[in-house]
């Protein structure tokens, strides 16, 4: 039952949990990144990336807040002259009103036709082709890449391109990439299209293409597998050339491998990252760029080329790109898990658990689950710190918990069930305040006994024998069912214990409580009232033309053990002594409906009863005549 419950919970949760968690989701995912930076465990930017900024203080210093082309084409002139092995420009050159130091800048763009030029794309339906005749531009940069072919299906698919360079601009650098960045629902940006459909080709980023450009890597190479994967082939790692596969979100997209904004600063302060102010590198000798790759682009405030990031605000693009095109180079990427991998580790816990469930208590399986769900949330944060594997947490924490709550719901519920049988049971043999204590001190049930002063009370049914010989099997069980009943009610208001019944016996004792010895008194006048209560059936029977019925009691005080006793087969809540065997004899000298006791039970009732002596009585088992009392 609680099992099959658990599974519709996961399918239910499967289905609808991801567009109502996602939110959430992603929250702790920059947890996580926070988690690792924490760590310093974070990756590492690659040192053969250059940053040149047109930040406020090359605005500002220059007194221009809008640059002229000639600027632009100053700064291309200086990075250069330092002879990089590529320049990506995250800059579109349109025309102006002001077209002064146009002609410069396209004729810098054509003497080192290093730059490689963004263009915006528009993603929609794969049914949907892009007018190639509006963009024979692009088409005709594109296909001299000599592109790979792919599937519209499994990647996102262009549609139309609303902002690109002039011409002009185009013709004269080495190629183009599209520069689009994609938040998520809540406005963070995490992870960016490496790769894009065009006109079946595959079509790639900015950074993508700056990246092939400085390390002479043909695009063509570039293999889209599925949703997921995309393979680099041959693909130069530092002094060898091999396959590097980048793992894609299923939407075409690759987690951005995020480095702190602090540990960028320590990077660059230690100068194993360069990034360096547009406006200085017009006004100083050229750099050194001999084997690296130099970003430039519009970061001032103005311009406004930000996105937010999980773990330090907002980050220039270009510093975005920088990080991406690092986490390609280092080899080093986050790894979105599949959907199969929660259905697993789900399918894996619930199976646990419902395996649990049947060999565990509710309190040991309430404190295994708790510790379950800790530990799965502890082992989501390090499996990421340590390989970048990112596995969802809600997705199987919130149907993990639901289940676990049901099932631990229904096992307290099918507990209590058995308490209740339990106790029902227990209730026939014993007091209510004794339940209780068992109640309250489960303990008592466990194996073993203690020493302990009773009172021991035996009663039979005078001439039982001769009755069952005589009458009807199911008036004997009637007779002896309203007898142990009424017997018993009245044992247990005195707060005894009927032990067990006998044929027709019942033995039963008393405790005393931890504050006196009260158990000889509750032992008389529970006789008392059971010798009041055969006499009331006595008359009942006369009048069924039923046989006389009465009964003998004997009482006897003593130390016996007291408590669990038994192979594990069979316990008892029972008492062992030779004042069990006392009392059981005590009942034989006497007439029908004589209460006698032994010399220890008088002592303690002497002043409160009208006793008599009975005599010393040679009773079986015991080697010396027992003193005997009678009760009148």
């Amino acid at each position: 039952m609680g099992g099959a419950f658990s599974a519709i919970i996961v399918l239910i949760c499967l289905v609808f949990l991801p567009i109502v968690t996602q939110f959430f989701e992603y929250k702790i995912t920059d947890m996580k990144f926070y988690f690792r930076d924490w760590l310093d465990n974070e990756p590492e930017l690659n040192s053969s990336i250059v940053m040149v900024n047109l930040d406020d203080y090359s605005k500002i210093e220059s007194g221009k807040p809008f640059w002229p082309y000639s600027y632009y084409a100053s700064v291309i002139d200086k990075v250069t002259s330092g002879n990089p092995t590529s320049l990506g420009i995250d800059i579109i050159f349109t025309n102006s009103v002001d077209t002064s130091g146009w002609g410069q800048l396209v004729s810098t763009l054509g003497e080192s036709f290093l730059a490689v030029n963004p263009y915006l794309a528009k993603f929609g339906d794969s049914n949907n082709p892009i007018d190639i005749n509006l963009h024979e531009d692009i088409f005709s940069e594109l296909s001299m890449d000599e592109l790979s072919k792919a599937n519209p299906d499994l990647i996102k698919h262009i549609v139309d391109i609303p902002y690109k360079s002039q011409i002009e601009v185009m013709e004269n650098s080495s190629g183009i990439g599209f520069v689009n960045i994609e938040t998520d629902q809540d406005g963070i940006l995490r992870r960016l299209p490496l790769v894009a459909e065009i006109n079946g080709m595959l079509a790639p980023h900015f950074i993508l293409k700056l990246l092939c450009d400085h390390l002479q890597y043909e695009l063509g190479k570039i293999e889209l597998i599925n949703k997921r994967t995309l393979v680099f082939h041959d693909f130069p790692m530092g002094d060898e050339n091999r396959d590097v596969t980048i793992p894609l979100d299923g939407n075409g997209n690759m987690v951005i491998n995020y480095v702190s904004f602090d540990k960028i600063q320590n990077l660059r302060k230690s100068k194993k990252f360069t990034s360096v102010s547009a406006w200085d590198i017009m006004n100083s000798r050229p750099y050194d760029y001999k084997e690296r790759t130099v970003i430039f682009g519009d970061n001032s405030s103005t311009v406004k080329e930000y996105s937010l990031t999980p773990m330090d605000g907002h980050l220039s693009n270009q510093l975005i790109f920088a990080t991406v095109m690092s986490n390609i180079m280092n080899d080093d990427f986050i790894q979105p898990s599949r959907s199969i991998i929660s259905t697993l580790f789900l399918a894996i816990f619930i199976s646990f658990f419902i395996f649990l469930s049947k060999q565990v208590n509710v309190f040991k399986f309430g404190i295994i689950a708790g510790s379950s769900l800790i530990v799965y949330f502890v082992f989501n944060f390090l499996i990421f710190n340590f390989f970048g594997v990112l596995i969802p947490v809600l997705l199987v924490m919130i149907p993990l918990f639901v289940s676990l709550s049901y099932m631990l719901i229904f096992l307290i519920y099918e507990s209590q069930v058995k308490m209740g049988v339990l106790e029902g049971s227990l209730s026939s043999f014993l007091s209510p305040p004794l339940m209780e204590k068992i109640k309250n001190n489960p303990d008592m049930l466990k194996l073993g006994g203690e020493r302990k002063r009773i009172s021991v009370l035996f009663s039979d049914i005078v001439s039982f024998t001769n009755f069952t010989d005589k009458a009807d099997p199911a008036e004997v069980q009637a007779v002896l069912e309203e007898y142990f009943a009424d017997m018993a009610a009245i044992i247990f208001k005195n707060n005894g214990i009927v032990d067990k019944y006998l044929g027709d016996g019942i033995l039963a004792f008393f405790e005393n409580p931890p504050d006196g010895v009260t158990s000889a008194q509750a032992s008389v006048k529970t006789a008392m009232e059971m010798k009041k209560k055969a006499e009331e059936l006595d008359k009942k029977y006369k009048e069924q033309k039923r046989f006389p019925f009465a009964i003998c009691v004997g009482i006897a005080t003593g130390y016996a053990k007291v408590g669990n006793i038994g192979p594990p087969e069979k316990v008892d809540y029972t008492i062992i002594g030779s004042v069990v065997n006392k009392a059981a004899r005590l009942d034989g000298p006497g007439d029908p409906g004589d209460i006698l006791m032994d010399e220890d039970t008088y002592h303690f009732v002497k002043d409160d009863y009208d006793i008599s002596d009975f005599g010393s009585h040679a009773l079986k088992g015991f080697d010396k005549e027992i003193q005997i009392y009678l009760l009148k």
